[in-house]
């Protein structure tokens, strides 16, 4: 892992921007207390779709990072997943 791990700040832009991709739409309509399902209209497709690219994207920043999937059917917010990144990278 690198010895400079991101931010929360970091985190969260990164995860908005990757989430705003996989859904196509302005990553600055999206808010840390926004549901997926809810309010983002994420099917589980969208969602699969979503953790493949923050593992991938958070692999190359750190060199290694998976989302469990049981982890991932407990993320209910874009906040849960902000945090749940956050420390997952520092365990």
């Amino acid at each position: 892992m690198s010895a400079t791990l991101p931010d929360r700040a970091t985190i969260s832009v990164t995860v908005t921007a990757c989430l705003a991709a996989v859904l196509e739409v302005d990553a600055n309509s999206i808010s840390e207390a926004q549901l997926f399902k809810e309010d983002l209209n994420a099917d589980s497709l969208h969602l699969v779709e979503f953790s493949y690219e923050i593992e991938r994207i958070f692999s190359e920043m750190t060199g290694d990072f998976t989302v469990d999937d049981d982890d991932l059917a407990e993320l209910k917010t874009v906040g849960d997943t902000i945090d749940y990144v956050y420390a997952a990278l520092r365990k």
